[in-house]
Parts: structure tokens; C-alpha cells; sequence
């Protein structure tokens, strides 16, 4: 399914895991290097400067090559037809696959480019032909086709941002669907979406570490941290209160202005509001997560702008100061109590969220590059401990 080269994916994990070792001055330079020679990497992945150049530069080419033939077809009277669009939308994801295979473009930038553009195309074609249909649109519909088409795209080439957009599309569609369903559609919204959202973090999380979805940890990644968001958006006070307000406008009350709708569950969602963070800070703590921590530090300050919101008690200068003290507070003695690592927990930057001991990963990595029968140079020194394993000496 993975459209690039899966040795080459596998190698670039290995040298990404000898970099965090090296990082954490667990293996030298020379051992880095090494690895890096045992694990060759064809891909040209330029850095982020020369990659955002690339994807400008072949938006340009690419309009500019669609705009000619535009002009040369002009006199056929297709334009205005969808079957031209497909045209364009095929053709430019057969120079996707075609860079991608024949030049070994990995995040170039000129992939992202024709992966997003061609998707774009496919999206106006599945629309104009809804339109020409059924002469409406489905917002159910387009929601579903780009959940399918950013799906393939985030399998086929490992994109976060299509997986991103195939989550958020997926969403979409529940939402649409079940909104037009019957009237308590809007009513258990909130409940239905914080199941569907668990889901797809408890699938996500269980997934990541299984082999066949090693190339797809930071796609995962992605969905852990959206459907965590979204889990607690959905019962956010304010969301809900909003959502009820605008479907009582819509019609459901048909009171001629906008007017706060009484929100059912009120007690619930605000405790869902205030708590949720708290929660998944205490989660990401207990097991070292750093995304369920970093997404609760996150959610802390989007429930203090909620409660602001419904209930003001001081201005929002006087309670940004006294935040921002107490959190400067509590940050100066948590990195004075961490300087020395405690419960599995330091202040040092180790790179990774669980990176092993040093020891293990050096173990692991050297044992497995210079595996084989290799010859030891007199000069290669393996530390200066007092013992060693299998009965090696001291002197060893």
C-alpha cells in the first residue's frame, strides 16, 4: 500500500533512533556514523526551507502547465464539463506517483504539492457532479468523499496532515448524519461524538505499536491528539451551549432572534469543561504519556476562558497576572525539584517521551550494527567499568 520504498522506510527509523541515541549521549559520533553507513537512505528530503520552495514552485509549474492546456483545449467546449477536472486530477497524480517512484521524493515538498492539489481536483469533480445530479449539495456527501480520498492519501504516502484531514472529515460526516436524523439528533451530539473520539483513541493507541503500522506511528500520533481535543470540545460547555443556541435559531424554537438555549446536562458539562484536563494530565503523569500531558496543559487554559466566559469574576488583566505568577510558581519548582530524577520524571531534555537507559539503547543499537564478523580495532575502547558481563574483567 505505502508507495515508497520499505527498506528505506525501515532504515530511516533506525538512523531517527541512532540520532535520539546520540542526542542523549548514549553512543558517540563515530558509532552514529556507522549506523548511517549500514543503513543507507535513498530519499531526497530536503530541510523545511528549501521543501516549502519546492512545494510553492510546483504549485506554479503545475497551474501554469494546467492553465496551457486550458488554452488548448479551449476551442473543444469540455471546460465547463467535470470529466476535464478528472482529466487534470489524473494526470496529476500519475506525476505524483511517477516523482515519488522515479525520483525517490520523500517530503520534498514537490510530493506534498501534487498530493494536495490533485486531491483538490477530485473534491470539485465529486462536487460538481453531486451538483449536476441531484442540482444540491450534500455537505454529508463531501464530507464522507474527502474522509475516503484523505485516507488513501494517508495510507498510500504516510501523510499527517491528510490523516488529520481524513479524521476531521469523518467527524463531519457523524455529525451531518446524525444531526439530520431525527430532532434529538443535536440533543445526544455530544455524547455520540465523545464515543466515537475514545474510539478512535483507544484504536490508535493500541495500533501504534504493532508491527504492522511501524510506518504510520506519527499518522497515529496525529489521531491521538485530535481525538483527545475533540473528545473534550465535544463536551465543552460552550460548544454545547452554542450548538443549542444556533439549532433552537435554526428553527427548532423559531423564536425570530437569537436567544441562549437552555443547555440539558448543564451540571455534567461543566464539571466535563473543568475536569477533562485535570484528567488527562493526571493519565499523561501515571503513564508517562506525553501527549495526553501536554494536550491537559493545553485544555487547562481553553477551560479557564470558558468559565470567564459565563462568570466574571475579576478583569482579565488581574487574572492573567495572577495565572501567570502562580504558573511561573509552580513551573520554577517543579524544574528545582526534577534536577535530580525522581519517580521516572527529570527536567532534562531526553529527546524522546520514554527513552531507555542509556545503557539498553547503546546495547541495542551497537549490537545491532556491528553485528556479524567484524573486525575490532586495537584501539576501540569499550569503557571503564569495574566489571563486565560473562565473566570479562575489569581490564577488559
Amino acid at each position: 500500500m505505502i508507495i515508497y520504498n520499505n527498506l528505506w522506510l525501515a532504515n530511516l527509523l533506525i538512523r531517527e533512533e541512532a540520532e535520539k541515541a546520540r542526542n542523549a549521549d548514549a553512543i558517540s559520533i563515530d558509532e552514529q556514523k556507522k549506523i548511517e553507513d549500514k543503513y543507507p537512505v535513498g530519499f531526497y528530503t530536503p530541510n523545511i526551507f528549501i521543501r516549502v520552495g519546492l512545494f510553492i514552485l510546483t504549485c506554479i509549474i503545475v497551474l501554469f502547465s494546467g492553465g496551457l492546456i486550458t488554452l488548448m483545449v479551449s476551442d473543444m467546449h469540455i471546460l465547463d464539463t467535470w470529466g476535464y477536472y478528472l482529466f487534470l486530477g489524473i494526470v496529476t497524480y500519475i506525476a505524483l506517483e511517477v516523482m515519488i517512484k522515479s525520483s525517490n521524493h520523500y517530503k520534498s515538498g514537490v510530493d506534498d504539492a501534487l498530493m494536495w492539489i490533485s486531491g483538490g481536483l477530485f473534491v470539485a469533480v465529486f462536487i460538481i457532479i453531486q451538483f449536476n445530479t441531484t442540482n444540491d449539495i450534500s455537505y454529508s456527501r463531501i464530507s464522507f468523499f474527502i474522509f475516503l480520498l484523505a485516507l488513501y492519501y494517508a495510507l498510500r504516502f504516510t501523510d499527517m496532515l491528510m490523516t488529520a484531514v481524513s479524521l476531521l472529515a469523518l467527524i463531519a460526516t457523524i455529525f451531518s448524519v446524525w444531526k439530520g436524523l431525527s430532532s434529538w439528533g443535536m440533543s445526544t451530539m455530544p455524547f455520540l461524538i465523545m464515543i466515537v473520539c475514545s474510539g478512535l483513541y483507544l484504536l490508535s493507541k493500541g495500533l501504534i505499536r504493532k508491527k504492522l503500522t511501524i510506518y504510520y506511528a506519527n499518522c497515529l500520533s496525529v489521531v491521538q491528539i485530535i481525538s483527545l481535543l475533540l473528545l473534550y470540545f465535544a463536551g465543552n460547555y460552550f460548544i454545547v451551549q452554542s450548538l443549542s443556541t444556533t439549532e433552537a435559531y435554526a428553527g427548532t424554537y423559531n423564536l425570530g432572534e437569537p436567544r441562549e438555549a437552555k443547555v440539558p446536562f448543564a451540571a455534567f458539562f461543566w464539571i466535563w469543561t473543568i475536569a477533562i484536563p485535570f484528567v488527562y494530565m493526571y493519565l499523561g503523569l501515571r503513564k508517562k504519556d506525553v501527549i495526553l500531558l501536554r494536550s491537559g496543559l493545553l485544555l487547562i487554559a481553553i477551560a479557564v476562558f470558558t468559565f470567564r466566559t459565563y462568570y466574571n469574576v475579576m478583569p482579565i488583566e488581574g487574572a492573567l497576572c495572577i495565572i501567570g505568577a502562580i504558573l511561573l510558581g509552580i513551573s520554577y519548582s517543579v524544574i528545582k525539584y526534577l534536577k535530580t530524577p525522581k519517580y521516572g520524571f527529570t527536567y532534562e531534555d531526553l529527546n524522546e517521551d520514554n527513552l531507555m537507559d542509556k545503557l539498553k539503547v547503546e546495547s541495542l543499537i551497537v549490537s545491532e550494527t556491528f553485528s556479524g564478523t567484524q573486525v575490532q580495532n586495537d584501539q576501540t575502547r569499550f569503557g571503564g567499568g569495574n566489571f563486565g558481563g560473562g565473566g570479562a574483567s575489569g581490564n577488559f
